[in-house]
């Protein structure tokens, strides 16, 4: 089965030819088109295998000077189903979240009142700063999308406000995770035959997000942030967030430096009175023409065994590829990783290496390895390889290693 996917996967990657246009342009309309197929492995006490392509199409339409929209449209097909675990279905397989479907990813109205001022209401995909906090959690097939009304501000030269209100969280495990489970499913039984709060495809939300970025300066960036999440159909997860964060990067002929610094308070109402787990992140690194070298300290902290917490944020792209740690550990996480980039066109690669502790003891939780290799053959299609290593160093935690093979055509 794993041979028949990657026969689809380079049958796709041959229809890629420069015939196949990535947008077309009629009048005040814009169409993108594109595709992602992709074949994974995992091995931990269990095995999984899964295989998917996602096909996405784009309207972006100026109806007016001051009215735009945007629509994105998903389809995600999936091979071996009854070899891995999403979300949808369980089947005591470890778990890779791409869910299959047709979903609305984006549909929304966007009004320029001003040259500074814009207003939004709709379905839409958010990546704010790094991810972090607020995301799309993109490399998964099915993305993360908001039914979202706000506003952005734009002032000085490159600052903005940005602000929304959210209604629903639409999840990456798609529409078809509902509350119930069927009755084959294999936590079933063990859970009254209802989906766990974390794996279904809507969250029901009452959020206020607030979003600042003030660049002013050469070589700096500041951001500040405040988050009023409400999760009806997750609220252990509802916090309050205050945060601040500062970056710098100078360039001095083939030599860059690079370093940013960040904090943040938390309150979880729900589950923890009084104390405020903290968020502190710090990345240092300097670059020499194709070379990248940094280090990098994030500590997600624990307070009376609640710990912080970052439910909107693309979680893939933090603490390892392994995803041991999507939802923060009730011990706090400490991560500790040093991270080498090299560019040698078309390749890169991208190594990192990560030291888990506990956040309240200090006691090791494991290591793990992470590599991307990718091939870039045109502007639009990348290749990429991606690896992650994870070796326990808790009875909690399995040792696990995932491998994924994907192509990226436009998207």
């Amino acid at each position: 089965m794993i041979g028949r996917a990657l026969l689809i996967l380079f049958v796709l990657l041959a229809s890629s030819s420069p015939l196949l246009a990535k947008s077309y342009d009629v009048d005040k309309h814009k169409v993108e088109v594109g595709f992602r197929p992709r074949i994974a492995h995992v091995n931990s006490v269990k095995n999984a295998d899964a295989a998917s392509v996602l096909l996405r199409a784009k309207l972006s339409s100026q109806w007016t000077d001051k009215l735009q929209t945007r629509t994105e449209l998903d389809y995600v097909h999936l091979w071996l189903e009854d070899k891995f675990t999403n979300g949808v279905h369980f089947n005591n397989t470890p778990v890779v979240p791409d869910a299959a479907g047709l979903d609305l990813n984006e549909l929304v109205l966007r009004y320029r009142a001003t040259n500074t001022l814009s207003f939004s209401v709709g379905r839409e995909v958010l990546n704010w700063g790094n991810e972090r906090f607020i995301g799309s959690n993109g490399f998964w097939q099915n993305e993360q999308s908001f039914d979202t009304v706000g506003f952005d501000f734009a002032l000085g030269s490159a600052s903005q406000i940005h602000y929304r209100y959210v209604n629903n969280a639409n999840r990456i495990n798609g529409d078809r995770a509902t509350v119930s489970l069927r009755p084959d499913d294999a936590n079933y039984r063990a859970n009254n035959g209802l989906r766990p709060a974390k794996f279904l495809g809507d969250h029901a939300h009452d959020t206020h997000l607030f979003f600042a970025t003030i660049q002013e300066f050469d070589h700096a960036r500041f951001q500040a942030y405040f988050f009023d999440m409400d999760i009806s159909d997750a609220p252990a997860l509802s916090n309050r967030t205050w945060g601040l964060r500062y970056e710098y990067k100078k360039r001095m002929e083939s030599i860059s430096v690079f370093a940013d610094a960040e904090f943040a308070l938390q309150n979880r109402p729900n589950i923890l009175q009084g104390g405020r787990p903290q968020y502190i992140h710090f990345n240092a690194g300097l670059a020499y023409r194709n070379h990248q070298m940094a280090i990098e300290i994030e500590q997600l902290g624990e307070q009376n065994g609640s710990s912080f917490v970052t439910p909107l944020g693309s979680l893939h792209n933090f603490n390892g590829w392994a995803d041991k740690f999507l939802i923060t550990p009730t011990t706090g996480l400490n991560d500790y990783s040093i991270r080498y980039i090299l560019r040698f066109s078309p390749f890169k690669l991208n190594a990192r290496y990560h030291f888990f502790t506990a956040n309240d003891t200090r006691s090791s939780l494991g290591q793990e390895l992470d590599i991307d290799l990718s091939y870039k053959f045109s502007h639009q299609s990348v290749m990429l390889f991606r690896f992650a290593d994870f070796t326990s160093r808790s009875v909690n935690l399995d040792d696990e290693r995932r491998v994924f093979l994907q192509f990226i055509y436009g998207l």
